[in-house]
């Protein structure tokens, strides 16, 4: 038996009995599949950059001064429904007033303990759509915001609608004016539109405080208690602003704001003896740290830390500020998501209030949230 397997294994070594070497067929098809996937992947891209740079740049071209940019406008006049009230912690419910927040491309209105949940406009027969820009009036019966009724830059106007969610009311008629602001007797509203304009709740009595220059442009103002209005002047090549203050009648200009970083969103507080305002670092994108300063612009102090992206202070009734912290990346279709916190004056008591409100403007009423019936 030995002898045989010898002679088997001398001829296995034999290369007369050598298979053949065949090229490997699966070499072929894994280069052509390579080839392939190269192929699909290039034909991806050009269609991906045909498809999406055209709606990356549509924002762009429908943008406006306060940095709200209208998402969709051609594509959809339906506004959307939140399925559900935000995450709200139990102390939240010792909390006073009212609360509205972009949801979306619509306004969504709560109470402090997310209750109430009400999307602005759906009960209005002829809403406008996107919203943005909400403003309580002092009283918190009524709700001013910037609404769109067209597809291009300028097709929006300011419009109020009570609380409730009823009795839309239109003010301005294709002037393009942004940033609503109460007066302190609700009778009147600041916004923006080539300088800071003034008109009645009622859409009658339009008149101008300032004007822009070639100098200059004025934005974003809010109205204080103490019957000032506070603004963001921002000159001509600059990347950031200041912020001055006005008397109602136009007179009194003067700055609040000295040097460098640049600031905007001004937020008076309730006595209009303090303001909170973001110091900016990139103009427009209200993205930076949260300050608060006296009346007349002295005891600057920081009330968010340095490290966030915190933007849109606003204030409670009992003197609480309330702000949004960008928690992530916009993407093409989305913005950036973001967290509420409250905080006090002096900077103490920092908390979390909203995880993941997803909101790129918050605003604070001093009521009580009503239920939702026209």
């Amino acid at each position: 038996m030995t002898e045989l397997e010898d002679r088997i294994r001398d001829a296995l070594q034999d290369p007369r009995w050598e298979l053949p070497v065949w090229p490997d067929p699966m070499r072929r098809v894994r280069r052509a599949a390579a080839r392939q996937r190269a192929s699909l992947t290039a034909a991806t891209v050009v269609l991906l950059a045909a498809v999406v740079t055209p709606l990356a740049l549509l924002p762009g071209l429908v943008a406006h001064r306060s940095g709200v940019k209208p998402s969709a406008v051609a594509a959809s006049r339906t506004p959307s429904v939140r399925s559900s009230a935000p995450s709200v912690p139990s102390w939240a419910k010792r909390l006073d007033g009212e609360v509205a927040y972009t949801c979306g491309d619509s306004i969504c209105l709560m109470r402090p303990d997310g209750t109430g949940q009400l999307t602005l406009g759906l009960g209005a027969p002829s809403a406008p759509f996107p919203q943005g820009d909400p403003a309580w009036s002092p009283d918190g019966r009524q709700l001013a915001f910037r609404g769109y009724y067209g597809s291009a830059d300028g097709d929006y106007d300011l419009y109020v609608i009570d609380a409730t969610g009823c009795h839309l009311t239109r003010l301005t008629r294709q002037i393009n004016g942004v940033s609503p602001s109460w007066s302190p007797t609700g009778g009147q509203i600041a916004f923006a539109v080539g300088g800071i304009d003034v008109i009645k709740a009622d859409g009658t009595g339009l008149r101008h405080l300032t004007t822009d220059t070639s100098t200059y442009g004025d934005d974003l103002p809010a109205w204080s208690a103490g019957n000032r209005i506070a603004f963001v002047r921002t000159r001509s090549g600059a990347a950031t602003g200041e912020i001055y203050t006005v008397k109602a009648d136009g007179s009194g200009v003067a700055a609040l704001t000295h040097g460098a970083p640049g600031f905007v969103e001004p937020s008076w507080a309730p006595d209009g003896k303090s303001i909170a305002f973001v110091a900016d670092t990139v103009r427009l994108q209200s993205a930076g740290v949260i300050e608060v300063a006296n009346g007349d612009g002295t005891g600057v102090h920081r009330v968010s830390p340095r490290s966030w992206t915190s933007y849109s202070p606003t204030w409670t009734p009992s003197g609480k500020i309330i702000f949004l912290r960008q928690i992530g990346a916009p993407t093409q279709s989305t913005a950036a998501p973001a967290s509420a916190y409250i905080v006090n004056q002096d900077g103490s008591g920092l908390r979390l209030l909203y995880p993941n409100l997803d909101a790129s403007q918050i605003a604070w009423g001093p009521t009580t949230l009503p239920n939702a019936a026209c």
